[in-house]
């Protein structure tokens, strides 16, 4: 458990929590819903950095412009301090863990901080407000056509160039799926080949920032693709915030968990690309199998939603190609570096 996120250190809590669950549900351990809160926070702050790298760094070239690299220093020293409050002993993804204060002193003028920046240099406006026009497509693309923020003039950018359907695929979202189902399928013969190219019910399936937002009026208006995926993005961070101002009020997690204490244990969490399952199998003390399942698996599958995305491109000048290709690329995000080639 400690050198699991050690080893990813990308989204490295997501991987920490469902390293966490997998155990305590084996061992028939049941965490506090105060517990599982501050876990949730983690895991929300963690979210929040994760999609700012690609916003603050990635999306200004597609402009033409350089990366934000000062407002990205400021998240990431906000974020760490951020969970060094809600992770105090550094062992809130211990299995077990048992203590943790009701209050986060310091936490609020910390998220206070948090919502300035993003207010000033991303959304425009406060996150709260910005999510309200999600439902509102004729005030989101006002929002966009008024709004001098980066991501605003990006997605301005797709409407005024008429990319904003770009990339819609018949590719459905992954269900929500039992305990047991998901068990059972990593713990087949040919796990190995399923969690490479996972399928549910022999189909490629989707789970992301788009299909848990899911963003239904704006789909409606403009189509399930490159804009509205985009948006989804920036709908995870502002929605991630109002975790983390739960967390700040003292709330707790609500969502029951069974232990089973069988020594089988399954943990899944949602973490910024998608849902992340652990399970792993423990006898007398020690651990016979582990095996994990990364939504990079589901969304990059062979025939998953990036190449039908892909697939659908118009024909076109190789230069407008390849940005609308890199463009689909990072608004699914493989959450790695890749490389581009034609």
């Amino acid at each position: 458990m400690a050198r699991l996120p050690l080893l990813f250190s990308i989204c490295a809590r997501a991987q920490a929590g469902a390293c966490a669950a997998a155990f305590e549900q084996a061992s028939g351990v049941l965490p506090s819903p105060r517990i599982r809160g501050r876990r949730e926070a983690a895991i929300a702050a963690e979210t929040i950095r994760e999609h700012l790298w690609r916003i603050l760094l990635d999306w200004p070239p597609i402009l033409g412009e350089p990366p934000s690299r000062d407002e990205m220093a400021a998240v990431l020293a906000l974020s760490n301090r951020i969970l060094a409050r809600l992770d105090p002993a550094g062992d809130l993804f211990s299995a077990g863990v048992s203590a943790a204060s009701g209050q986060t002193p310091g936490l609020d003028v910390l998220l206070t901080d948090l919502t300035d920046l993003l207010t000033q240099k991303v959304f425009g406006v406060t996150p709260e407000h910005w999510l309200n026009l999600i439902g509102d497509p004729s005030g989101f693309e006002r929002w966009c056509r008024k709004t001098e923020t980066l991501a605003a003039r990006l997605l301005r950018s797709l409407l005024e160039s008429g990319e904003a359907s770009l990339g819609q695929t018949p590719i459905t979202a992954l269900p929500r799926l039992s305990e047991e189902d998901l068990i059972a399928r990593m713990s087949d013969p040919d796990w190995a080949d399923f969690v490479a190219r996972p399928t549910w019910e022999g189909q490629p399936r989707e789970t992301s920032p788009f299909t848990r937002v899911h963003p239904l009026p704006l789909i409606e208006v403009y189509g399930a693709g490159l804009f509205v995926r985009l948006a989804a993005q920036l709908a995870d961070v502002a929605t991630g915030l109002r975790q983390l101002s739960r967390s700040s009020a003292g709330s707790a997690a609500t969502q029951p968990r069974v232990a089973s204490g069988n020594g089988i244990g399954l943990g899944r969490v949602f973490a910024a690309r998608g849902l992340l399952a652990h399970v792993v199998q423990v006898e007398d003390g020690r651990v016979r199998e582990y095996r994990i399942l990364a939504p990079t698996e589901w969304n990059f599958h062979p025939r998953g939603v990036v190449a039908r995305a892909l697939e659908s491109l118009p024909s076109g000048p190789e230069e407008q190609l390849r940005r609308q290709a890199e463009l689909l690329i990072m608004a699914i995000d493989p959450c790695v570096a890749f490389k581009l080639t034609c």
